[in-house]
């Protein structure tokens, strides 16, 4: 180090203590350091009279200090290399896992003799275990390195919850558990956040629930926190009748690679990395999470979000819900589930719709009967299939033999959805057939299809028994897809889902093509791969977004469907002009909410069906 002796001087002369660092040698001819304190001696006349040095060889400290700067330099560029690495391993491992995910799951939807179907299932299930273990092992390391960011764009929380809950369902209904989604009708429905991490946290606590949980509910709830002009905080809540957790387990719960039982012969599996980034993910949302459980008694796993309002654009009402109207129907809830009854309460209160429940068949055929004895009938009922004693099918049979409440519609609402279930409940006479956890927008449409239907004459209405998908059906026919996509196996997958969820979709194989497709065919929408050979996905999105291209609409909604799912991928297709973005591999109710999202901005008219008179 040079030092400036004028400096050091000027300051000593002045009256003051200088402070710094000598490069000395020593009488060996070995160079060392000296961190040195000189300060002026004054006399009595206070004139500097002489000076006192403090010396102290700080030779090793310089070199630790020197190693460390090496050290932290040299982990700086290892980290890059990680990421870089990280990067690359997510997109070449995603690839084909997306064809072993994709055809297991299309080979179980065939017909399979139950040894095939048992080596199908143990490849399907292990795919998603190798996923599910990849996307935990990569989101860590992004969280660890501070290099995981959070997003804010548009969304509807309760389509997010509903899609999240409805996925988990399947989950929780293989182990005969009831899966239910409560979101509190205050809740504003419009934010602006990170709703693809928020599903990853109710995700994450909803399967460690369903893993811990062998017998009871898992409920999702979601309510008003605190709020102000321009923000609102979420609370959300999953409460388990699992087999909780020990009060000295607790602490260390979101802790790294922490499992409640450690032991190398412990009953449940995983990698204890889902609450530890819970914990982290909450944090980069403005928010807190915590756990309320006792051992053998279930646990609540709670956790805030803090959202930004979206600005107080108009949003369009779907058109079931605008050429509807059921508020003032008399509607009755037959379930031995409390947490369901309250939930249907909420809702059909919101709705504006007069309700009474019961706890089981018994106590509702003779609620039934007694409304209708007294001139004022339920003009709907809302059955539970699985209940003690009598079931939802046999009271559905009670109450189509009895002429005094025949004419009540019946509508089955149920968490053990199985094939064949419709063609049995139509035989019945039921009218409406909903998986649980219900949706606010499939029960309300639901409910406004039976009416609308019983209000019509014509002989040629349909009466077919109204489903989640009837709704969702008429707003898939007419809609065009192309799908961009190099790779023949993910085409194939891709394909086949699309096939398995209704829609028909034209494919090319790279975004020049994609881009001669739109300037002769008028899409609805796009699913657009990344890298593909001539013209990737970014540079086709660029033309179609060209006002000046010769492609017929260039609003057309774009979706990524790409195996880069690393950090700032998702901003980097939102950036380039796609208005949408899914990661391989690809899941079907993944595929068909964003597409249910996409398409119905196009194509809903059910006037014919469900106009009520």
């Amino acid at each position: 180090m040079n030092i400036e002796y004028k400096e050091l001087w000027a300051t000593i002369l002045s009256g003051n203590t200088w402070n710094g660092e000598f490069l000395n040698k020593a009488k060996d001819g070995k160079l060392f350091w000296e961190q040195t304190l000189i300060s002026p001696i004054k006399d009595e006349c206070g004139n500097t009279s002489n000076f006192l040095a403090v010396k102290e060889n700080i030779t090793e400290k310089k070199e630790l200090f020197e190693q460390l700067t090496s050290s932290k330099e040299l982990a700086e560029a290892a980290n890059i290399a990680k990421s870089q690495f990280l990067a690359t391993m997510s997109h070449e491992i995603r690839t084909p896992m997306n064809g072993v995910i994709g055809m297991s799951g299309l080979l179980l939807d065939t017909d399979l003799d139950e040894e095939q179907r048992g080596y199908a299932k143990i490849v399907n299930a292990s795919g998603e275990n190798l996923l599910a273990l990849i996307n935990d092992i990569l989101d860590f390391s992004k969280i660890e390195a501070g290099k995981l960011d959070m997003e804010a764009i548009d969304f509807d929380l309760r389509t997010t919850l509903e899609d999240t809950a409805e996925m988990l369902a399947i989950r929780a209904s293989q182990k005969g558990i009831e899966l239910i989604c409560h979101i509190d009708p205050e809740v504003p429905h419009y934010l602006t956040g990170d709703p693809g991490r928020l599903r990853q946290i109710i995700t994450n606590l909803v399967g460690n629930s369903v893993k811990f949980t062998h017998q009871g509910e898992i409920v999702i709830s979601a309510r008003v926190d605190s709020e102000g002009e321009e923000f609102v905080v979420v609370k959300f809540d999953i409460k388990d009748t699992g087999i909780g957790i020990p009060a000295n387990r607790i602490d260390a719960l979101f802790s790294p690679f922490t499992q409640v039982d450690g032991s190398t012969t412990r009953k449940y599996g995983g990698t204890g990395l889902g609450l530890a980034i819970c914990k982290q993910l909450t944090e980069l949302m403005g928010g807190k999470i915590g756990i309320i459980s006792e051992e053998g008694k279930g646990s609540t796993f709670w956790f805030t979000s803090r959202f930004a309002r979206q600005s107080s654009e108009v949003h369009e009402v779907p058109e079931v819900l605008k050429r509807t109207e059921i508020s003032g129907t008399k509607i009755l809830i037959v379930d031995d589930n409390l947490t369901n009854r309250l939930l249907m309460i909420a809702l059909l209160k919101h709705w504006g719709c007069p309700n009474e429940t019961a706890s089981d068949a018994e106590k509702g055929l003779a609620l039934l009967r007694e409304a209708a004895l007294q001139g004022n009938p339920f003009r709907v009922a809302l059955l539970d299939q699985e209940m003690p004693g009598m079931d939802g099918s046999e009271l559905g049979r009670r109450i189509k033999a009895d002429p005094l409440v025949e004419s009540t519609l019946m509508i089955m609402v149920t968490s053990l959805a199985q094939r064949g279930d419709v063609a049995l409940l139509q035989q019945i006479g039921f009218v409406g057939y909903l998986p649980k956890p219900v949706r606010q927008d499939q029960l309300h449409g639901c409910i406004a299809i039976a009416l609308g239907r019983a209000n019509q004459t014509s002989s040629n209405v349909s009466k077919g028994i109204v489903t989640k998908h009837t709704v969702a059906e008429a707003s898939k026919r007419g809609i065009r897809i192309l799908l961009a996509e190099d790779n023949i196996m993910n085409q194939k997958v891709a394909q086949s889902i699309l096939g398995k969820i209704g829609y028909k979709a034209d494919v090319v194989a790279n975004g020049l093509e994609a881009v001669r497709a739109l300037e002769m065919i008028n899409y609805d929408v796009v699913l657009m791969d990344c890298q593909m050979p001539e013209m990737d996905g970014f540079q086709a999105t660029a033309v179609i977004r060209d006002s000046e291209s010769k492609v017929l609409n260039h609003k057309v909604p774009i979706i990524a469907m790409t195996a880069n799912a690393m950090k700032g991928d998702r901003e980097i297709c939102i950036e380039a002009g796609m208005d949408d973005y899914l990661t391989k591999p690809v899941k079907r109710d993944e595929l068909s909410a964003v597409l249910e999202k996409w398409s119905t901005k196009t194509t809903v008219c059910l006037a014919d069906t469900i106009q009520i008179k």
